[in-house]
């Protein structure tokens, strides 16, 4: 996955979150990695960094966030799995502080 397949996951992922979370929530920032699973197949992780009240998170849509990306990638040629992870801000800072946030 080049540097602008990252840029074009990372805005994709923006633009769906902030469709449904406008003037509730903030993602930032958006972390994609590249990976490889188990089998040998490329995928990609999206640390997607909450800021504000993680309770507004609405569990039922975000259940389906992947499906609702995965037509946008594809039209934007990127096939590989996403797999999202939402992080809280201040789980994110304490990483950061203690080095502990791999984004591998």
């Amino acid at each position: 996955m080049t540097p602008e397949d990252m840029e074009k996951v990372r805005q994709i992922f923006a633009d769906t979150l902030e469709e449904r979370y406008a003037g509730e929530l903030v993602f930032d920032p958006i972390i994609v990695t590249p990976d490889v699973d188990y089998y040998g197949d490329d995928y990609f992780k999206v640390w997607l960094v909450v800021n504000g009240d993680t309770k507004l998170l609405d569990h039922e849509w975000g259940a389906g966030l992947i499906t609702q990306v995965r037509d946008r990638l594809a039209v934007d040629g990127i096939t590989e799995f996403p797999s999202p992870y939402f992080v809280a801000e201040e789980e994110y800072k304490h990483w950061l502080k203690w080095g502990k946030f791999d984004t591998r």
